[in-house]
């Protein structure tokens, strides 16, 4: 019919608002029920530590220079110190080495239920990365626990209870 305006086709502004709204409650739902079972987030937290115990003895043979990686007495996470017992950098990262599970979304309600490297918490790593002892970690999260050992002599690090059955064989 002449004199009628051509029909727009398309979606109108206010239609791609409302579905990236909905599409954002879903997502924000999935990651929190996704997180919130344990052999998920304890298994995230295992290997994060074991990542992060690597990147410590990492930093010791790139730098020259010990450390201390120290688990906090209230079981919320770890440090690494450095050989002054200031709070140590990740050469690569240019942060500070500090886990601190409650501060973490991911890992709220993670703890170090145990730690144990020789009679202490801390455990001291030598200018070449090598552990001046034997560690031993368990995690704990909603009952279910993980333990990460790394043995001194062959530098191995297992995660005990792990999903994944969790291996590295050296720095």
């Amino acid at each position: 019919m002449p004199g009628r305006p051509p029909r727009e086709h398309g979606f109108t502004i206010l239609v791609l608002l409302v579905v990236l709204v909905i599409l954002s409650l879903v997502a924000a739902t999935s990651v929190r029920w996704y997180f919130s079972r344990a052999e998920i987030t304890l298994e995230n937290a295992s290997v994060l530590l074991a990542r992060d115990l690597r990147a410590a003895q990492h930093r010791s043979i790139f730098l020259g220079r010990p450390g201390r990686l120290l688990f906090l007495p209230d079981g919320t996470g770890y440090v690494l110190l450095d050989e002054q017992g200031g709070l140590a950098q990740n050469p690569q990262t240019d942060e500070p080495f500090v886990r601190i599970y409650p501060d973490d979304g991911v890992f709220v309600g993670v703890e170090v239920q145990a730690a144990a490297a020789g009679t202490d918490r801390t455990l001291e790593i030598d200018s070449h990365g090598h552990p001046a002892e034997d560690l031993e970690v368990t995690l704990t999260f909603r009952g279910e626990r993980r333990t990460l050992r790394l043995e001194k002599a062959s530098g191995e690090i297992a995660i005990e209870g792990s999903t994944s059955a969790w291996r590295d064989s050296g720095p």
